[in-house]
Formats: C-alpha cells, sequence, structure tokens
C-alpha cells in the first residue's frame, strides 16, 4: 500500500475502527500541540490575564480531548490490528504511546507546581526539571504525529 493513497475506514456499527480512532486520535494530539504553543507563545508575549485565562482554559480542554481519544483508541486496539497496514499499526501506537506520555507529563508538571507551593531555590530545580520533561514529550508528539501523517495523510 502507498503511504499517499488513503485507507477507507470500514463502518463496524456502534464499535469504531481501529484506524478512525487512530486518526481521531491524530487530529486531538494536533490541537493539543496547537494550543500548546499558543499558550507557549502568550506567555511569552506577557499578555494580559483575561487572555491567558482562557487560552489555558482551552489547553486544557483540548487535552481533555485527547485523553477521550486515547480511551477510544485504546478500545478499538484491544480487539486487534484488524486490516490495518503494519506500518500504520505501528504508527498509531506510537502516537498514542506519545499521547499518553504528553498526558502523563502535563498532569505531573501541573501535581508538582501545586505541591511545591512557596517556591525556594530548592524546589524550582525540580519543577524545571519536570517542565523539561514535559517539553520533551510535547516533542516526542510531534514526531509521532509526523510520522503518522506520512502514512495516513488524508486523516485530518
Amino acid at each position: 500500500m502507498s503511504p499517499s493513497k488513503s485507507v477507507p475506514v470500514p463502518a463496524t456499527g456502534s464499535t469504531v475502527s481501529l484506524l478512525a480512532s487512530a486518526d481521531s486520535l491524530l487530529r486531538a494530539a494536533l490541537e493539543a500541540c496547537r494550543q500548546h504553543e499558543r499558550v507557549s507563545r502568550l506567555l511569552q508575549k506577557h499578555c494580559e490575564d483575561g487572555e491567558m485565562a482562557d487560552a489555558v482554559a482551552l489547553c486544557e480542554i483540548s487535552a481533555s480531548h485527547l485523553g477521550a481519544r486515547m480511551s477510544d483508541y485504546e478500545a478499538a486496539a484491544a480487539t486487534g490490528r484488524s486490516a490495518c497496514d503494519e506500518a500504520v499499526w505501528h504508527t498509531a501506537n506510537t502516537l498514542w504511546h506519545a499521547s499518553r506520555e504528553y498526558h502523563r507529563r502535563r498532569l505531573s508538571g501541573d501535581d508538582a507546581s501545586a505541591k511545591l507551593g512557596k517556591h525556594t531555590p530548592g524546589t524550582m530545580g525540580e519543577l524545571h526539571l519536570e517542565y523539561e520533561f514535559a517539553a520533551s514529550s510535547v516533542l516526542a508528539l510531534r514526531q509521532a504525529i509526523a510520522a503518522y501523517r506520512k502514512l495516513r495523510p488524508d486523516a485530518e
């Protein structure tokens, strides 16, 4: 199968196919990255508090959406890869793993920030490390997105 051709997504009653779930996961990952980048740009611009609060809220919504699509993909993958091409299967699983790590690191950074309370020089080092891990997970998610897009260009 040529990577430039789209694979048709079969409808299987109320069960979502693996390809449909993986494509949905791709779209959710793209949006999560886009919203994450938007918040990052706004932080650099020192925008007004209301705009930042709204951007953070949208980022949270997109991360929640990504979590739901991860669950959908898990359920679809539990039934096996069915007619899914081997390369797409592995790339979709990589996308799922990267999404899961992004989601975990995002929550872990939020928890660390909340638990540390008053930031001392020592606790700031811990917090910095958590945010470095989060940044690494965003990079891994972007790479997984790029790999999946090469195999399923029509998935968006």
